[in-house]
């Protein structure tokens, strides 16, 4: 180079993902997520176990801790759901994933031109 110039790099853009490795790479996620919240819950019970074994803890009380465990685990699991929702939702919106309301739309719209088709053909083979 000489002196004085600068270089300039380009920034290439990585490319945009298929629809297929999207929904792969979701999916991929989510078990993910779902294997770990089983995990830590199966690891919470032997936890609790061993407390019962023990007597350090209740069995009655064992039993209510784990339910609430479950309980809010199921709410959260709720409240990542609504959220993995909304955002898979605007990234397929950003890549150009009709929604189902389009596709229902598109197809009511094809139902439509169809029976005007066949009006047609029926209109012009009566003539």
């Amino acid at each position: 180079m000489a002196e004085g110039t600068t270089a300039r790099r380009r920034r290439t853009r990585a490319p945009e993902p298929s629809e297929k490795e999207m929904f792969r790479l979701t999916r991929r996620v989510l078990l993910a997520g779902m294997g770990a919240a089983a995990l830590a819950y199966d690891e919470a019970k032997a936890f609790v176990d061993r407390l019962v074994e023990r007597g350090e803890l209740a069995e009655e009380q064992a039993r209510k801790l784990l339910r609430e465990a479950r309980e809010r685990r199921t709410g959260h699991a709720g409240k990542i759901r609504s959220h993995l929702r909304s955002r898979l939702s605007d990234a397929f919106q950003a890549v150009g994933v009709p929604t189902r309301a389009d596709l229902e739309a598109l197809e009511e719209r094809l139902d439509r031109l169809a029976e005007r088709l066949e009006a047609l053909l029926q209109q012009k083979q009566a003539e």
